[in-house]
């Protein structure tokens, strides 16, 4: 009978991840087709406009004939239709000015009129540039996570829920410069439910999506203390997994995971290091990763409410407790291990590249140098905006 049960374990465990990795299959799908649909979106914006830019940078050669116009209007009297004239923007070159009598009446309104669409271009080519850049920078954020996409999906056996959560969550911060739109993953999660088979392994599968799946560690005075994988397990943390006596702790100011010391009564007193183990994981699990340390926002669960309308894993305190400073660095390697296996590799500035899974990405050392110095000059501009939100609403 002991045996059987170990079979049943075994197999529930098995079904389980089945179902995680399924799940984590079909959210993939959906991101990358979102990505898809906004990259061509702006692929075709980034056409338009280089178009008008290109119209604007007639500028020069529009303003340049209205000055030669307008230095030479002693020689062009009226009914005067064309006139050799010198060019000094040329080296006084002897050049034929022919005027544009089907359209202006005299010298001086056609030269008046060149310098009003001068003006006008002018504040058009500066308006479109901006444009352009900034779509530019769109599709380089996109065509960055569609990278981190593919490092993902390496291995499918392996995929990663909470590393593809973060990637939306960077995509819908970004998404009024990429156009991202989020998935709908209603019908997505109705498909997942028809794959199940029959009825035992249905009802295997929707108890595993309600169930909470935190990560469970251990503090070096033996509290247990759990982190959560994804926006349902953070949502469980803080109002069904939590007492009064637990701590709470999340990164200030970037996404990342919700932890919950949970200080029960009986149980070990909490000690400095206890604190400093679990801000040290709150650091780890979120965008601060790669930061030599990050502030951690502590409160007690029941300081811990919901918006009405915020989306599942979104919290708002009431109060908070005291301010620690988590390091990522000082983690359990196994830890660190596990999440280069996962391909879940973080930038300076929250970014996600590529892990040891990624495959066939050869970068020059100057190349790199290049690209970490510019990270840290946008890591440093990023800290100063993180610090004007100190306070927040959401976490």
């Amino acid at each position: 009978d002991d045996d059987d049960d170990d079979d049943d374990d075994e197999s529930d465990g098995q079904a389980n991840d089945s179902i995680d990795n399924s799940r984590s299959s079909l959210l993939l799908k959906a991101l990358t087709k979102s990505i898809q649909s906004a990259l061509k979106n702006l692929s075709k914006k980034t056409t338009s406009l280089q178009r008008e830019l290109t119209k604007a940078q007639s500028l020069e050669e529009t303003t340049n004939r209205a000055n030669l116009i307008v230095s030479n209007l002693y020689r062009l009297p009226s009914g005067t239709t064309s006139a050799e004239v010198e060019d000094w923007e040329n080296d006084g070159q002897i050049v034929e000015l022919v005027l544009n009598t089907k359209d202006y009446y005299s010298a001086q309104e056609e030269a008046d009129a060149l310098f009003a669409l001068a003006r006008k271009l002018k504040r058009g080519s500066k308006i479109v540039e901006d444009l352009m850049r900034n779509s530019l920078e769109g599709e380089n954020i996109l065509n960055e996570a569609m990278i981190d996409m593919g490092s993902t999906a390496d291995d499918e056996t392996q995929l990663d829920e909470g590393t593809l959560i973060l990637i939306q969550e960077r995509l819908e911060r970004t998404s009024k410069l990429t156009g991202f739109k989020s998935p709908d993953l209603a019908e997505t999660n109705e498909l997942q439910k028809k794959s199940q088979g029959n009825k035992t392994n249905k009802r295997r599968s929707d108890k595993a999506q309600d169930e909470p799946n935190p990560r469970e560690l251990t503090s070096p005075s033996g509290i247990k203390v759990l982190v959560g994988r994804n926006r349902r397990d953070n949502d469980a943390l803080c109002f069904q997994l939590s007492k009064p006596t637990d701590i709470w702790m999340h990164s200030r100011g970037c996404p990342g995971a919700h932890v919950l010391l949970c200080v029960r009564r009986g149980g070990p007193e909490v000690k400095d290091e206890d604190l400093q183990f679990a801000a040290d994981l709150a650091a780890f699990y979120s965008d601060a990763r790669t930061e030599l340390k990050a502030k951690i926002t502590t409160a007690e669960p029941k300081h811990i409410t919901k918006p009405r309308g915020a989306p599942m894993g979104a919290v708002s305190l009431r109060q908070e407790g005291k301010t620690l400073v988590g390091r990522p660095d000082n983690v359990a390697i196994e830890l660190k291990e596990a999440r280069e296996k996962s391909g879940a590799a973080w930038d300076e500035m929250g970014y996600m590249k590529s892990g040891t899974r990624a495959k066939n990405k050869k970068k020059t050392a100057s190349v790199e140098k290049a690209k970490k110095d510019k990270n840290r000059e946008e890591a440093k501009g990023k800290n100063k905006r993180r610090k004007r939100k100190e306070e927040q609403d959401f976490y």
